[in-house]
């Protein structure tokens, strides 16, 4: 497996030709900004939790061929909010307003309802939070047959096919094709798991 040190790495060999050096830099900064407040988290598979923001901003540049540096920024930002004490003025102040609303638009708060944080997503499709979003899940269901959790197993399966399946469809093609094929990977392994407990 990769670690995320090249991972990083290899991302910004793909920007280098496409972004300039200040937007290298930015992107380069919300890596360590990340990398700080994940420092101390894991992920189910055992990876350091700063993984998978970067396979998110991996994915973007790889699988959609997007290289805005503020859909960059965002993908590594994405759950920093969530997970330590920087603030949305914080990331406004390290990087612009636009990073900072993808960022917050982002983050979900727990007395939030799933659908309608993602209704709030998709409502701002114009600043690019959805493909960011789909990204996220994306790498999230690709991830879970690492998970020893089945009823986290079921939670993304169940979310995935009620409300990122139907957000992609309207968002991207590509994605919505991937989500599908992914979430037909996570219900077979979830099947074999089930059938291996009962016996």
């Amino acid at each position: 497996m990769i670690d995320h040190k090249s991972k990083i790495e290899y991302l910004i060999g793909r920007l280098s030709p496409q972004l300039d050096a200040e937007q290298i830099g930015d992107v380069n900064r919300a890596y360590d900004v990340a990398a700080e407040a994940h420092s101390n988290q894991t992920r189910d598979e055992g990876t350091p939790y700063i993984v998978h923001p970067v396979r998110v901003a991996v994915s973007l540049v790889d699988e959609l061929n997007l290289f805005s540096p503020t859909l960059i920024c965002a993908a590594l930002l994405h759950d920093v909010i969530e997970d330590s004490n920087i603030t949305r003025e914080d990331i406004a102040r390290m990087f612009d307003e636009d990073v900072a609303n993808v960022v917050w638009l982002l983050t979900k708060l727990e007395e939030v309802r799933l659908s309608d944080y993602l209704a709030c997503i998709e409502a701002a499709s114009d600043t690019g939070a959805p493909i960011v979003k789909l990204c996220d899940r994306l790498d999230n269901l690709r991830s879970v047959a690492y998970t020893p959790r089945l009823e986290k197993k079921r939670r993304y399966i169940r979310t995935t096919e009620e409300l990122y399946l139907p957000l992609a469809a309207r968002t991207n093609y590509y994605l919505h094709d991937e989500l599908k094929r992914w979430l037909e990977k996570a219900r077979a392994d979830l099947s074999r798991l089930e059938a291996a407990s009962r016996r």
